[in-house]
């Protein structure tokens, strides 16, 4: 009988790339548990994305095919320690013309019944 694989895809599409890293499905045992396990024992690596896909097929043919994870959940799930990171990838902020990275911080951060209050700073 052919070994079982469980794929992991961790920053690709799925249905567009072949999976990242493979590991052994073990029937009778739950693939988040198979996950949580691999990913404890350092098998994926020790960055990580956000979101994680898994699937019993290598080339699942539709969305239905595969199982997207939300990483911080599993990580908190299953009590494995880790330490949240953000990636800066230089692109310009959302809504400014493209080339214009404009990485000064945004005036008129208030929010809620503070936002429609007349600064009282500036009066």
């Amino acid at each position: 009988m052919p070994e079982r694989k469980l794929y992991i895809w961790l920053d690709s599409d799925p249905l567009a790339h072949p999976p990242d890293r493979a590991i052994e499905d073990v029937p009778g045992q739950a693939d988040l548990d198979l996950l949580a396990k691999a990913i404890a024992a350092g098998r994926l690596g020790t960055l990580l994305p956000p979101k994680l896909a898994i699937s019993p097929h290598r080339r699942p043919e539709t969305p239905g095919g595969y199982r997207s994870i939300d990483l911080g959940k599993l990580l908190r799930d299953y009590r494995i320690p880790y330490r949240v990171r953000f990636e800066l990838t230089g692109q310009a902020p959302l809504g400014s013309p493209r080339g214009a990275a404009d990485n000064q911080p945004t005036k008129g951060r208030k929010r809620g019944r503070a936002a429609d209050a007349p600064d009282a700073e500036r009066a």
